[in-house]
C-alpha cells in the first residue's frame, strides 16, 4: 500500500506517531487531499503523520481497507525506531469514512493484541451500517447526506449484507458492544450531520465503560465542515 510520511522540520526523534486515516466514504480519497488537515496536527504539536492509501471499496470491498490500515499499524510498531518515534506513544486518526477506520483499527488491535494504541481520534466517524438513528434518515444535509451514507456502505459491505453474512464490528464498529480498553479518545461531530446519533451513542458507549473521552457538538454544522470552513 502507498503510504505518505509527514515530518516536521528540523528532524527532531522520539517523537510520537499519528496513523492519520483519511475520509472519502470508504470509496473514494487519498492522503495527499487531507495535507492542510495533516500539517494542522504536525503544527500544533510536532509528531510523525503516516497516512496510507488504503484500498477504495471500488476497488476491493471490506476488509481490504481495514487490513491494509492494520498493516500500517504494524509496520509503524515495527519500525519505530526508523522512523524516529516512540512506540509506546502510537496515536490513530482520521475524519469520516477515516474516522470509521480509526474506531475499527482500535477494536482490532485491542482483540488481537499485537499493537497498543495509546489514543484515537475517530472525527465524525462513518461507523453505522444500519443508518436507523433519526439523523441518519432523510437526510439532505450539505457535502453528505443519507443517499450518500447509503452508496458508501453499499460498496463497501453490501455483498456481505446480500449473502445475509454477520457484519464484523471491524468493519461497523457501532455494532461493537464491548468498549472496555479501548483508547482515551477525542471527537467531535456537526449536529446537523448524518454521523450525529452515531457518534454520541458511540462517545455514551465508551464513557460507560470507563474510557476517557473528550466530545463536542457543533451547532449548525454539516458534514465535513471544519474542512470547509477552515476558518470556522
Amino acid at each position: 500500500t502507498r503510504t505518505r510520511i509527514y515530518r516536521p522540520p528540523g528532524g527532531a526523534r522520539n517523537l510520537p506517531v499519528l496513523l492519520y486515516l483519511h475520509g472519502g466514504g470508504y470509496f473514494m480519497g487519498s492522503p495527499e487531499m487531507f495535507g492542510p488537515i495533516i500539517a494542522d496536527y504536525i503544527a500544533t504539536r510536532p509528531c510523525v503523520v503516516v497516512s496510507p492509501d488504503y484500498r477504495k471499496s471500488l476497488e476491493a470491498p471490506y476488509p481490504a481497507a481495514i487490513d491494509d490500515c492494520y498493516d500500517a499499524l504494524k509496520w509503524i510498531k515495527a519500525n519505530a525506531a526508523t522512523l524516529g518515534v516512540r512506540d509506546d506513544q502510537i496515536m490513530v486518526g482520521g475524519h469520516s469514512a477515516g474516522g470509521g477506520l480509526t474506531a475499527a483499527l482500535t477494536v482490532r488491535a485491542r482483540d488481537r493484541g499485537e499493537v497498543k494504541i495509546a489514543f484515537q481520534m475517530p472525527i465524525y466517524p462513518m461507523i453505522d451500517d444500519r443508518q436507523d438513528t433519526e439523523s441518519a434518515r432523510d437526510n439532505n444535509a450539505p457535502l453528505w447526506g443519507s443517499k450518500h451514507n447509503a452508496l458508501g456502505w453499499d460498496l463497501y459491505i453490501g455483498d456481505l449484507k446480500r449473502r445475509g453474512a454477520p457484519i464484523p464490528t471491524d468493519a461497523a464498529p457501532a455494532r461493537e458492544t464491548n468498549y472496555a480498553g479501548l483508547p482515551p479518545t477525542l471527537t467531535f461531530v456537526g449536529d446537523l450531520e448524518p454521523f450525529r446519533d452515531e457518534t454520541i451513542a458511540y462517545v455514551d458507549n465508551l464513557k460507560r465503560a470507563g474510557v476517557p473521552v473528550m466530545f463536542e457538538l457543533f451547532k449548525g454544522a454539516f458534514h465535513g465542515f471544519d474542512t470547509v470552513g477552515r476558518d470556522t
